[in-house]
């Protein structure tokens, strides 16, 4: 229903080996549903930029998620 009247905006799916992960269409008993505009949605955009960044070291992981494993020669 939320789909049908544009009050959903965005889905997504986050994980270990996909940060974030958009869903642009939903199937429900084999009919679809368009999500939002079928792009990336702005919270998810958020969620990727912050939690990528903080595996790249662009961004502060303040939550103490990130550990750097050493690596004997």
């Amino acid at each position: 229903e939320g789909s049908r009247s544009g009050q959903l905006k965005e889905i997504f799916a986050s994980g270990t080996a996909a940060v974030i992960s958009p869903i642009g269409t939903l199937c429900v008993k084999g009919e679809d549903f368009k999500v939002g505009d079928g792009k990336v949605g702005p919270i998810a955009q958020k969620l990727y930029d912050n939690l990528y960044g903080m595996q790249t070291g662009k961004v502060e992981d303040y939550m103490g998620w990130v550990y750097k494993l050493g690596l004997k020669a």
